[in-house]
């Protein structure tokens, strides 16, 4: 059984559930806030790695935050089959990690609500982005594979 995928993205990010490997994105029915991927999905398994890849940056960033900025971190949340990626914002470095305050309730991972306090290893990052006040990003992997798939598909 394909374990489901989910993504929640605020600011123009978007959420993910499971579907076929066809490079769409599929709203969820019940949130405009949740669309899907499947979790074999080689493109989005790629974003993923490069966030991990390039965590430190993030982390660099978060220990000397700068003002007018936004500092979002996406972590895997599981339940049984269900594997859940959601934003967590804000986010802030305590030594020796980062942690950070889930930012919406779940969708398929009811053991934990939006207002969390999570922890993440190193392990459950899916990505990080940070946003400044003039609309540029750093980071976002994977919000750019699906807002690159939506493009494509209004076309």
């Amino acid at each position: 059984m394909k374990a489901k995928i989910l993504f929640y993205c605020a600011v123009a990010l978007i959420q993910v559930t499971s579907m076929n490997a066809d490079d769409k994105v599929e709203k969820h029915p019940t949130r405009d806030d949740v669309v899907g991927v499947d979790g074999e999905d080689k493109e989005m398994l790629a974003a993923q790695a490069k966030a991990r890849d390039s965590l430190m940056r993030f982390v660099k960033a978060v220990q000397k935050r700068e003002k007018g900025k936004r500092y979002l971190l996406k972590v895997k949340l599981s339940e049984g089959d269900d594997v859940e990626h959601v934003w967590l914002e804000p986010v802030k470095w305590n030594d020796p990690g980062l942690i950070g305050i889930l930012a919406v309730d779940p969708v398929s991972v009811k053991t934990r609500k939006k207002g969390d306090t999570i922890a993440p290893r190193p392990s459950e990052v899916s990505d990080w982005v940070i946003l400044s006040a003039d609309g540029t990003k750093e980071g976002g992997f994977t919000a750019d594979v699906i807002e690159k798939r939506k493009e494509k598909e209004s076309k």
